[in-house]
């Protein structure tokens, strides 16, 4: 029987994900996962540019929305019980040498919560995100003395109240306004690093043609395990989980920022995770 174009379609595929894996210590479909990002720029673009008013001004761009609220600004604590979850209930009872998987489980984990503490929350003073701010010129602003600490010097010419040494943090907290400066995106950081981590984690465990054969054997009420129930709702969780952070990745790269600023996010949320997962490969070595 002659190979189908589906046939070569597919062999092509698989060379080219030898060759990447030989030559680059990457497979095709991290490539592809990790280029959905720039792909969700290009979109974002798109949409921007493409639409109504009505369509660019919406419930979406509102920082108080539900989603951004409840799940973005608490971004790290999810990822962070989704991969407890995952380790508990897929990837542990899996696992042919226990003690050892959670070990380094737990280093992968530290070391990018690390990162994401480094960049979003402190990293000696300021994190780097507000460094690179402050470093570009950019000041927290306050309209008024009242409650503002003393780190607050006022121009006379503005009559505002500035500083360069407290956090976007504290500055929201005071109600004041970051001012110029080059403000790098933490949403979008927050968003690349948290989905490349949890898809490096679950690659392995998760494939579509798993997902399908599981899903219809609970259609088929086939599926009568209780810890195999558990582990499929917390596989379709994780992967929502990351379709959630996609989809608000866009909604940021469509109402937030500037370009320039978005895409510095983008960089900084691949280096954390490719220093983690990717770099090592390199030295016939991963954690």
């Amino acid at each position: 029987m002659e190979p189908t174009i589906y046939d070569e379609h597919h062999m092509i595929l698989q060379n080219l994900n030898a060759k990447l894996k030989t030559f680059y210590r990457i497979s095709l479909a991290e490539v592809i996962f990790i280029s959905s990002f720039l792909l969700n720029f290009f979109i974002s673009r798109l949409i921007h540019f493409g639409s109504p008013i009505e369509e660019i001004y919406n419930y979406y761009n509102q920082k108080g929305n539900f989603i951004n609220q409840f799940f973005v600004k608490k971004g790290w604590g999810w990822t962070t019980l989704i991969i407890i979850l995952f380790y508990t209930f897929v990837i542990i009872p899996k696992s042919n040498n226990k003690p050892k998987t959670l070990a380094l489980g737990v280093i992968k984990y530290l070391v990018v919560t690390f990162w994401w503490i480094l960049f979003t929350q402190w990293c000696f003073g300021l994190p780097i995100m507000d460094k690179i701010f402050v470093y570009t010129g950019g000041v927290c602003q306050l309209d008024t003395s009242v409650n503002q600490p003393h780190t607050f010097i006022q121009d006379l010419e503005t009559l505002v109240w500035k500083s360069s040494s407290v956090s976007s943090y504290h500055c929201r907290k005071l109600k004041g306004n970051w001012s110029g400066g080059h403000d790098p995106s933490g949403h979008v950081f927050l968003m690349i690093h948290s989905s490349i981590y949890l898809y490096l984690e679950i690659e392995n465990y998760i494939t579509w043609n798993y997902l399908v054969h599981e899903l219809k054997l609970l259609k088929n009420k086939q599926l009568k395990n209780p810890l195999d129930i558990v582990q499929l709702v917390i596989e379709i969780s994780t992967i929502g989980l990351i379709g959630l952070w996609w989809f608000m990745l866009l909604m940021t790269n469509v109402y937030f920022h500037s370009i320039l600023e978005k895409l510095v996010g983008l960089g900084f949320g691949y280096f954390g995770v490719a220093l983690v997962y990717i770099l090592p490969r390199w030295f016939n070595f991963s954690i």
